[in-house]
């Protein structure tokens, strides 16, 4: 009960009813007032301002927006979306009802026009005013612009197509992507004869003839007869994927009447695996649907092959009832028109074995039996040759370079507009589309010369071969030339001699070799997230953990190559940081990159290492970048390796045999000289030859004395070791190249190469040759003090190197440091106490050479006595280097590093010693 105290006056009463009433006109207020703003806002794919945002309704605004919508706005995170933040879908659709309703779209769309930008903006708005093209007619890039637009239409009364049929379609538009990218009108050229030959074997028209067939009568499909599979073949970039996407892009376009049905299986995609059939099933099952409308059985046979659930034993049956299904469907709804099966990126089924194909080769046979109008094109670099149908081997459709005009056309689809420099450049590069289109890209960044590409060697001499890999190693460099940061050049190459990238491999494997200087996970991210935005070179792999980058499979064969060339070095420490970097990780995937990296180094690993068949086909799937001896003897533990592999081993194996033969022939005079060219001559006539045969026929020559045929041979032996990326054998035969044409005036150019090849491989021994040449030609011939500066630093130089020399690599350079020891001995008397005691060292070979002639014989005694006696004393300082130039002068060799000329004595003491 109130009492009379706490009775509340009438006027305070009355005050309360007035202060409630205007809270509930300010409530509403705010409450229009945001649903103005999420409806200007409802019409805008994304905001960049919020703080700028103007509601439909101006005139009631006097909150700011960010403040009313609050927890309606969602971030932007997708690319496509422009702006920084959203309206939510829930939202989004209420007030665009709303709008509907109340005739106020217009309104909406035009109060905020700086906010209406981006291609999904576009599309949504033309579903918002109805002027919206056909999903039939949109492209791919505007089909997922529509279906983000129609996720937010989905219940609103607007009217478009539903999303099952936009899904659909999208999904059919992004199987042909592919091939569009491959072959589309707009960069595929030429190619009409190996179309013809496709088109003969899967047994339709062209395009134009099927197309006038259905004029004014129906096309019937009469039974075919039974073919044997096509096998198309050629190197990499050649064009083999373009031709057959190009085959079947043309039947996407025709009228479901005269369209074939295919199923394409790239094997360079990880989900599909040969040897496990019913996977090739769903997804063959799959690409069906997205062509044809075939509804009802089709549905079932998918949801039966994706549920299936049988052991490894039982799926080639389960597979072959899959498809046996399928085929009765086909011939059922579509007639006996041809289908073709196409399994493309083939070569990655042969690295890992085409033993593994043998049960999918089964039911395919069996099969065709059945259905003869199954057709099967198998695409890869080497011939396909084991799958047998209709009891005959594969047809051969080998795939070369485009011819001159198709090649001229090609570059004019890359954006080389201009016919005259389009030749220049076939004249250049050739006719391979892959080199072309690095031709293309180059021409576009870096201009041109009046002989085409700038600065690209080609077919010059140097490079002593016209091969497409050469000549796209160059194109390669020159790419990499273009990425802005250093860093990430460096880490594309050579880093990417590693198969996979990542942040905790930058850092703990590539920091060191590649000069990163980085300390910091933080920082490997950073250079990560820069090198995965150059999409020319590397491709993003989703790992079981995270991202890793992989070098895009059309280049990697180039750049392992081209890496070898320029950086062995570098290479070789990356492979050994490697090997301590996995040795140490958990998992098969890292006991498979250390195998890998131990292959690399040449190391021999155990056959049970690859136990595992995860780690086996691993390995399998790069065995081609392995050298040869790795090669060989993972072919004894029972993995694929090319026939020419193996060929060219016993040609190296036999030729290596000789070579050896020869060099120790070579100390001892003129008929054993002329014992070693007797041995050399057969080798020579061989079609094969290799570059260390015709190096050691070289050597014969020059010692005796033939300098021009000697210098015939090395560029031969140079025409084989370059293209083939012995870059060893390269720098060994360049020593000799450059030795022989001391003081001439091609001296100049050949020592820059074999500057080039020295530093790569950090060839101490070859290093001091160029540098004591480079002194000779630069500084004029020895003197007792250098000239300037620059002579001294020069002579510092090679006694830095010298201290690294061992006494056989002393032995080998004796008539090139007579060069330069009387300014070595003048600047820096020092060297001596390091470089003597290797002369006089037991067991060396200044210690028990033995030559024939006294004068020479004399003449290295009496050096090895001046090593043995030599202090700082000047005297002795002046007598040692005359010692030098008196053996020099009488050596007897016309090439460097030639064995010691042993007695039984030295042969022995040398083994001891060595």
């Amino acid at each position: 009960m109130m009492t009379a105290q706490s009775t509340i006056p009438a006027e305070r009463v009355l005050d309360l009813l007035a202060e409630l009433d205007r809270s509930k006109q300010l409530d509403t207020a705010l409450l229009e007032q945001r649903r103005a703003y999420r409806q200007a806002a409802a019409v805008l794919a994304g905001i960049e301002d919020l703080s700028s945002l103007k509601p439909v309704e101006p005139a009631s605004s006097k909150t700011p927006a960010d403040r009313l919508l609050g927890d309606d706005l969602v971030p932007i995170k997708m690319k496509r979306l422009s702006g920084k933040v959203m309206l939510s879908a829930d939202v989004r659709r209420q007030a665009l009802s709303e709008l509907i309703s109340s005739d106020t779209l217009s309104a909406a769309l035009e109060a905020n026009p700086k906010e209406r930008t981006g291609p999904v903006q576009v599309q949504f708005e033309c579903y918002l005013t109805g002027n919206a093209k056909p999903i039939e007619q949109q492209t791919l890039s505007e089909l997922e612009d529509t279906l983000q637009a129609l996720v937010w239409l989905d219940g609103v009364p607007i009217s478009h197509p539903s999303l099952d049929d936009v899904r659909r379609r999208l999904d059919y538009l992004r199987l042909l992507a592919p091939f569009e990218s491959l072959a589309g009108d707009d960069v595929f050229r030429g190619r009409q004869s190996e179309l013809d030959s496709l088109r003969s074997y899967v047994g339709v028209l062209p395009p134009a003839s099927l197309l006038a067939r259905l004029k004014g009568t129906a096309l019937s499909w009469l039974q075919p007869p039974q073919q044997p599979a096509l096998s198309v073949f050629g190197p990499g970039g050649v064009g083999k994927s373009a031709l057959v996407a190009r085959f079947m892009l043309e039947h996407t376009r025709l009228p479901e009447a005269v369209r074939i049905p295919f199923a394409y299986l790239d094997f360079e995609r990880p989900t599909l695996d040969i040897g496990k059939p019913l996977t090739l099933c769903v997804e063959m099952i799959r690409q069906l649907q997205l062509q044809f409308p075939l509804s009802g059985g089709v549905d079932s046979l998918l949801e039966f092959a994706n549920s299936r659930k049988v052991a490894d034993a039982n799926q080639v049956r389960a597979a072959h009832n899959v498809l046996a299904d399928l085929l009765g469907i086909i011939e059922g709804r579509l007639g006996p028109r041809p289908y073709v099966v196409t399994l493309d990126t083939f070569e990655e089924v042969q690295y890992r074995g085409e033993a593994s194909a043998f049960p999918l080769w089964d039911m395919l046979i069996e099969l065709q039996k059945q259905r003869p109008f199954l057709r099967v094109v198998v695409s890869g670099r080497a011939p396909a040759s084991s799958l047998r149908l209709a009891d005959r081997p594969p047809n051969s459709l080998e795939i070369g370079s485009l011819d001159s005009s198709s090649a001229i056309a090609f570059l004019g689809a890359q954006g080389v507009e201009d016919p005259q420099l389009a030749a220049r450049i076939v004249g250049q590069v050739g006719g391979v589309p892959l080199s072309l289109k690095l031709a293309a890209s180059l021409v576009k960044r870096d201009g041109v010369d009046e002989k085409g590409v700038r600065n690209l060697a080609g077919r010059s001499s140097f490079w002593f071969s016209a091969s497409n890999e050469m000549i796209q190693g160059q194109l390669f460099e020159r790419i990499l030339g273009h990425i802005h940061n250093p860093q990430v050049e460096r880490l594309a190459h050579p880093g990417l001699a590693m198969r996979r990238i990542t942040p905790e491999v930058i850092l703990n494997v590539l920091n060191v070799p590649c000069s990163l200087a980085i300390e910091t996970i933080e920082e490997a991210q950073s250079l990560f997230d820069e090198l995965r935005n150059e999409t020319a070179l590397v491709m993003v792999h989703q790992d079981e953990d995270a991202e890793e980058l992989v070098h895009r499979p059309d280049l990697r064969r180039i750049m392992l190559k081209l890496l070898v060339q320029k950086c062995p070095a570098q290479v070789r420490e990356i492979h050994m940081r490697a090997v301590n970097w996995y040795a140490k990780r958990p998992g098969l995937r890292a006991r498979a990159e250390e195998l890998y990296h131990r292959l690399q180094l040449g190391e021999s690993v155990d056959k049970s290492a690859l136990g595992d068949r995860s780690v086996r086909f691993s390995i399998q799937a790069s065995i081609e970048e392995l050298p040869v001896a790795s090669q060989l003897l993972l072919a004894s533990y029972g993995l694929e390796v090319s026939a020419a592999i193996l060929e060219r081993a016993s040609h190296e194996q036999k030729d290596a045999t000789v070579a050896a033969r020869i060099e120790e022939l070579l100390p001892y005079g003129p008929t054993s000289v002329a014992e070693a060219s007797r041995l050399a001559m057969p080798l020579l006539n061989q079609q094969n030859g290799s570059g260390i045969i015709y190096r050691a026929a070289a050597r014969v020559a020059l010692q005796q004395g033939e300098t021009d045929e000697g210098l015939r041979l090395v560029e031969q032996g140079l025409s084989v070791t370059i293209p083939g990326n012995d870059t060893l054998e390269t720098l060994n035969l360049l020593r000799d190249k450059a030795w022989a044409q001391r003081r001439s005036q091609e001296e100049s150019s050949i020592l820059g190469q074999l500057q080039e090849y020295a530093l790569r491989h950090q060839m101490a021994a070859a290093i001091v040759q160029e540098r004591a040449q480079s002194y000779e030609m630069t500084f004029g011939l020895p003197s007792s003090q250098p000239r300037g500066r620059d002579a001294e630093a020069a002579v510092f130089e090679i006694s830095g190197l010298l201290a690294g020399l061992s006494s056989v690599e002393i032995w080998g350079l004796v008539p090139a440091l007579g060069l330069v020891m009387q300014p070595l001995l003048t600047v820096i008397p020092t060297v001596l106490g390091s470089f003597c005691p290797k002369l006089a060292e037991d067991g060396g070979p200044f210690q028990l050479a033995s030559f024939s002639d006294g004068s020479t014989q004399e003449a290295l005694k009496m050096l090895v006595s001046a090593a043995m006696t030599a202090s700082l004393n000047a005297n002795m300082v002046v007598e040692f280097a005359q010692s030098f130039e008196r053996l020099c002068s009488v050596w007897p060799y016309r090439v460097l590093s030639v064995q010691p000329p042993y007695g039984s004595r030295g042969s022995r003491g040398l083994a001891e010693a060595l």
